[in-house]
């Protein structure tokens, strides 16, 4: 390994470590609901695209179950039709940035990766969205205030198994890592696609929600939005933004 490579784990390291749940964030995050009550939120971070999403919201629809899904301005004005469907299926839209990018939410200034992506969601489904989780999970103490400015919950998580990895990890494998983990008012985190991608192939993940939902109803568990879990709104009145931040 290079000295550039060796900096950038570092980095990588140190930035998940501060910035990102399950320790990281400042206080900003919600990384799980009450642990007194066995339900679980089932979220999806990067997409819309084609045909992983569709194929996502399938499974879902099949097994009559409502997630929660971050989704990519870039991608939204992509694939309209596939975030539609997900808000008239009853699943809830929150905000995932404009363009993925961990760049932006570590400046200083500026909130238009957050506004831009609101805009384009607006457009399609009617709603500005009150929830956000960062790209990469990384937030800074003044993007923190820039979303809290805006009326934003932030939503991190307490299960992160490797569906995001490429090549796919097998769905035995990604319920397993679930499963070995699974608590009472836990927010797992899944991705149905891959970020700024306008087509993508993903098959597993879909394969790990078609397993994992009868395991854990057998064990007793509801499976709810990240709304239902936390009792905060999902959408809420449109703000001007703020001229500070």
């Amino acid at each position: 390994m290079n000295l550039r490579s060796t900096a950038a784990t570092t980095i990588d390291t140190m930035g998940n470590l501060i910035l990102s749940p399950p320790y990281g964030g400042f206080g900003y995050y919600h990384n799980h609901g009450p642990r007194t009550k066995k339900v679980v939120a089932l979220t999806f971070d990067d997409g819309p695209s084609k045909p992983c999403s569709e194929e996502l919201l399938d499974t879902l629809g099949e097994l009559n179950v409502k997630g929660t899904f971050f989704c990519v301005g870039l991608s939204v004005t992509w694939h309209p039709d596939v975030l539609a469907r997900a808000y008239a299926e009853g699943h809830i839209i929150g905000n995932h940035s404009m363009m993925h990018s961990r760049k932006a939410g570590l400046m200083l200034t500026s909130g238009a990766h957050i506004d831009a992506a609101t805009h384009e969601i607006e457009q399609v489904i009617g709603q500005r969205p009150r929830l956000y989780r960062p790209p990469w999970g990384w937030l800074t103490p003044w993007e923190g205030i820039r979303l809290r400015q805006r009326g934003y919950e932030v939503i991190g998580w307490d299960i992160y198994p490797d569906d995001w990895k490429l090549p796919e990890v097998k769905a035995e494998l990604l319920v397993e890592d679930v499963y070995s983990q699974i608590r009472p008012g836990s927010i797992i985190l899944f991705h149905d696609s891959v970020s700024n991608k306008i087509r993508w192939e993903k098959k597993e993940t879909a394969r790990a929600i078609r397993m994992l939902i009868p395991r854990l109803r057998d064990e007793g568990y509801e499976v709810v939005t990240v709304p239902e879990m936390l009792n905060l709104p999902a959408y809420g009145p449109r703000h001007t933004t703020p001229k500070a931040h």
